[in-house]
């Protein structure tokens, strides 16, 4: 089996790890940590292609590589669901700072749904009842949640 590496190949892999640090706002996790994990997907689909399938090699490697840095990055944030805590929302009180980065998140980094989650666990709803108004899971209201606050950390810091 040959693991040659050429630069074609990198920016592949490196094409594929930029689309999902857009697409998921992954921050907290080193481009180069997932760089290697492309690499490692990279190599994957090397060894699982064949050649008699009708798909092209770079888009199928483009999908192994994605699978496999999902996976990682599933790994590294995986913990579960934090306590749902019924004092926090609608007594949410942010220094005017930190509400400018909130609102700034909302609208740089989220679409409809999101912000409309957003807004509604500000306004005091419960997971469950955001889960009822809007038909998606508690994973979904959890996850926008947690990955706006997420975004509006790595703003702060800066």
């Amino acid at each position: 089996m040959n693991f040659e590496f050429d630069q074609k190949d990198e920016r592949l892999v490196r094409m594929v790890i930029r689309s999902l640090i857009r697409k998921y706002g992954i921050f907290d996790i080193d481009e180069e940590d997932l760089f290697q994990e492309g690499v490692l997907g990279f190599m994957k689909a090397k060894m699982t292609y064949r050649e008699q399938s009708k798909a092209k090699f770079e888009t199928y490697a483009s999908i192994v590589i994605r699978n496999h840095v999902v996976d990682y990055i599933r790994e590294q944030i995986k913990a579960p669901l934090p306590p749902e805590d019924p004092t926090l929302p609608g007594k949410l009180d942010p220094d005017p700072a930190l509400w400018e980065i909130l609102n700034r998140v909302l609208q740089d980094y989220c679409d409809k749904l999101e912000q409309s989650i957003f807004n509604a666990y500000y306004k005091g709803y419960s997971y469950q009842e955001i889960c009822e108004i809007f038909e998606i899971n508690k994973k979904k209201v959890d996850n926008t949640i947690q990955k706006i606050y997420r975004y509006a950390r790595s703003i702060y810091a800066d």
